[in-house]
């Protein structure tokens, strides 16, 4: 999907509705050192296909800290 977005072969449209629910956690969160495994591959992909930096890695991360604290 980055191949594509960063090629600008798709068109994007937001879709105001819920499209998939996932659990919280996940075997990428369950420790600090597979955390950081994680962000290295994200960034690696994010230079790779020249779709964002440290700011969307630290963006992306941040995002999901309030999943920690909400319960639905």
């Amino acid at each position: 999907m980055l191949r594509y977005l960063a090629r600008g072969r798709l068109r994007l449209a937001y879709i105001p509705e819920v499209l998939v629910r996932m659990r919280l956690g996940g075997a990428s969160n369950r420790s600090l050192s597979h955390i950081l495994r994680k962000s290295r591959e994200d960034y690696r992909a994010l230079r790779r296909h020249d779709v964002g930096g440290l700011g969307t890695l630290a963006w992306k991360n941040l995002s999901k800290l309030s999943q920690f604290w909400r319960h639905e």
